[in-house]
């Protein structure tokens, strides 16, 4: 079975991958989330930890992978409709990376209610999506497709429909009834317009306002209420 783990071990995902992993403590038994877990990689690192997981994604391929490779429940079928049938407040962790900005904002915005309301008080939630307010998309995004025309910034991924800016989702994360308590930006090997291709000293920033540019940020909540 090709659990894609080699989409992982790309040195520009190594860092990513160990910032979302210490993030996964010891479960000891206790219910988590990982929505839109694609072929498992991060479902195997719950279960490894005693986390016992409920995985969802829309792919009958990876939803398949899952089930034979975690001891995990793993549902097929769109995140936002599965999560609106799931019992509140069970779960004390949930997992949903580079899923939001594959939706429509109406729907990301359900999907964060519905994530709070899943979560009991005091869960945990760790999301991570690309930044329209890192250095990438800001050039992208100004000098490509508003004074050029360009075609829209997409991340570099045409599966992607919405990239929100960092200050978008940290509003979003707050009107669902999360409170932050750790913002991360993580930044790849980067390309601008008439700079090109370049590489800043720093992979990860945890600090504003740095953690507020990264390509990628990923953000650490939990249910306040």
């Amino acid at each position: 079975m090709n659990l894609e783990v080699n989409k992982f071990e790309r040195p520009y995902e190594v860092g990513r991958v160990k910032i979302v992993q210490d993030f996964i403590t010891d479960g000891h038994e206790r219910r988590a989330l990982d929505i839109g877990c694609g072929p498992g990689f991060f479902t195997m690192m719950l279960c490894k930890q005693g986390w016992k997981t409920t995985c969802i994604d829309a792919d009958s391929r990876n939803v398949e992978s899952v089930r034979k490779c975690c001891a995990a429940e793993a549902i097929l079928g769109d995140a936002v409709q599965v999560l609106s049938q799931l019992p509140s407040a069970t779960y004390e962790f949930a997992l949903a990376l580079e899923i939001i900005e594959h939706m429509p904002k109406p729907q990301g915005e359900a999907l964060l209610k519905h994530i709070k309301r899943l979560l009991k008080v005091g869960g945990r939630l760790l999301l991570s999506t690309p930044n329209r307010f890192s250095l990438e998309g800001l050039g992208d995004y100004y000098w490509g497709e508003k004074l050029r025309r360009g075609p829209k910034w997409n991340a570099w991924d045409e599966t992607h429909i919405y990239i929100y800016s960092s200050f978008e989702i940290i509003h979003l994360l707050k009107l669902s009834g999360f409170s932050m308590c750790q913002i991360i930006g993580y930044w790849y090997e980067g390309r601008l317009p008439i700079i090109g291709r370049w590489r800043l000293p720093l992979k990860e920033a945890r600090r504003f306002p740095f953690n507020r540019v990264g390509f990628k940020s990923i953000y650490e909540c939990i249910r306040s209420s």
